[in-house]
């Protein structure tokens, strides 16, 4: 049965998680002299669930699709159910759902928070919320393909149910070792913010739980009210920003910066655009805030950098009240949510590359509509796009729209105004963690009724998943023959093929 294949990728990821649960409770006892059990207890479930699947599973290297997606769904579920389980057990959260929401929310680098007074936690609590959001920036499926070289070259279906969305040019073999590349990217994205923030005169634990809230674009702040206290401070906010950017652009690019320079960066269309679209978009917010007050300040600058930075890498984090501003800048902020970061990124929302799809095959139909003979591709760094990501782009463009609908109707029922449901969905789908209104920088979710929560931990999954992920398990034609049969199209990736196909 190909379900212990399954199972044994799951068992590693489940032990690399358990072991990871581990470091809080260390840290209580070196910290503060405590032992919090709920962490040891939790570590123990978790092991002890990854050894059994581990034990129990065989490794052939050899995956289908069906096989990604269902690890991929896996992986993120068991992961998010036992991240709730300290703050749980412990009686941090008294409900189940609300411990639920929070480590779904720092999974899926979400922010959102049912947490009223961060810093009252214990700091073994404060380091596990941001390391829920550090570990799921850049995905466990990468940590495995990383860490774990015995799976072999079958792994090309997981990174295509894992990865944001397909970019031309990642051949399969290479698919390791690029792993490997963007984990020490990453590991060094942390390095230098923590080491920057700590010399802009942040304490050093604040530093490393800011550092695993910006690389990951999560926003778990470890201070009650975001951050706030450092909005004075500006060396702290442009440390921040540079880094929310960093982390919202693409981690492919990075690399071939390393090795061809600086000028990669601009030479990408999607990241090209991306820098354009948020200076775009902080000019704009910018605007609305000049306009309103009348005069011109830095204040204004930072607040307007900051924030859209902060929204449309879906980061979170807020150093200015923006329910107070102007409707213009609150609507720039609102579609930053959409807009997102780069492909290849931690960042959330519909992606800047679905958007030049979505743009640029729009173009293509009005003109063939005026010239039906008219023979036009669409190109993208020099590869023409095949119809197929078209199709599937503008599939996940009504699918988005569609469960943003849906999940709107839902919470709008609960009796919450509709001007605070279309941020919180939106900031819910697109990993956003901020909201408006009730539900603003300054407040915590704790007002939202449980069917809300659980609407809303559903679409966080379902944003960091790419939707497909996730909604693939539920068409009844995904387990037809699935424990019985071999399905077709069912093959090994050999890493050693002279024509390896393309992800696609």
């Amino acid at each position: 049965m190909r379900i212990q294949n399954i199972m044994r990728v799951v068992g590693q990821v489940m032990l690399i998680l358990a072991s990871f649960i581990m470091v809080p409770f260390f840290f209580g006892i070196l910290d503060e002299g405590v032992f919090y059990y709920s962490f040891l207890i939790t570590s123990c479930i978790a092991g002890g669930v990854g050894f059994l699947l581990y034990h129990y599973g065989t490794n052939t290297n050899v995956y289908s699709v069906r096989d990604g997606f269902l690890v991929v769904s896996a992986t993120w579920i068991l992961a998010s159910i036992f991240s709730a389980l300290p703050f749980y057990f412990s009686g941090v959260l008294e409900q189940f759902v609300d411990a639920l929401f929070e480590s779904v929310s720092g999974i899926t680098t979400t922010g959102a928070s049912m947490i009223d007074d961060v810093s009252a936690l214990p700091r073994a609590f404060i380091l596990w919320r941001g390391l829920t959001n550090w570990i799921g920036g850049m995905g466990m499926i990468v940590l495995v393909l990383a860490f774990l070289r015995n799976l072999g070259t079958g792994v090309a279906p997981l990174v295509e149910a894992e990865a944001s969305v397909p970019r031309p040019g990642v051949v399969l073999p290479r698919i390791q070792s690029m792993a490997g590349n963007l984990l020490r990217i990453y590991l060094g994205f942390t390095f230098t913010c923590t080491f920057l923030l700590w010399l802009s005169g942040i304490g050093l634990f604040e530093a490393l739980n800011f550092t695993f809230a910006t690389v990951a674009t999560g926003g778990l702040s470890p201070i009650t009210g975001s951050t706030f206290r450092y909005a004075d401070s500006y060396l702290v906010c442009i440390i921040l920003v540079v880094f929310m950017i960093l982390a919202g652009g693409n981690f492919a690019v990075y690399q071939s910066v390393w090795q061809r320079g600086i000028k990669e960066i601009w030479r990408d269309f999607e990241y090209r655009i991306y820098l354009i679209t948020l200076a775009i978009g902080s000019s704009l917010v910018l605007f609305a805030l000049v306009w309103e007050a009348g005069d011109a300040n830095i204040e204004h600058l930072r607040n307007a950098i900051f924030t859209l930075v902060s929204m449309q890498t879906g980061t979170g984090f807020a150093i200015a009240d923006y329910n107070l501003w102007p409707s213009l800048g609150q609507m720039v902020l609102f579609m930053g949510m959409f807009f997102g970061g780069c492909s290849g990124s931690t960042a959330g929302g519909l992606k800047i590359i679905r958007i030049i799809i979505l743009a640029k095959s729009s173009i293509l139909y009005l003109r063939k509509a005026i010239h039906p003979d008219m023979v036009q591709l669409v190109r993208l760094n020099g590869y023409v796009l095949p119809n197929k990501w078209l199709q599937i782009t503008q599939q996940f463009f009504f699918l988005y729209m569609l469960i943003f609908g849906i999940s709107s109707v839902i919470i709008s029922s609960t009796g919450l105004p509709l001007a605070d449901v279309l941020p919180l969905v939106a900031g819910s789908l697109g990993n956003v963690g901020l909201a408006f209104g009730s539900l603003g920088p300054t407040e915590s979710f704790t007002i939202l009724a449980p069917i809300a929560k659980i609407v809303c931990i559903i679409d966080m999954l379902l944003g960091r998943l790419e939707l497909f992920t996730l909604l693939v398990l539920l068409h009844p034609g995904f387990w037809r023959g699935y424990f019985t049969k071999k399905e077709k199209g069912y093959r090994r990736f050999d890493g050693h093929r002279k024509n390896a196909s393309r992800l696609v």
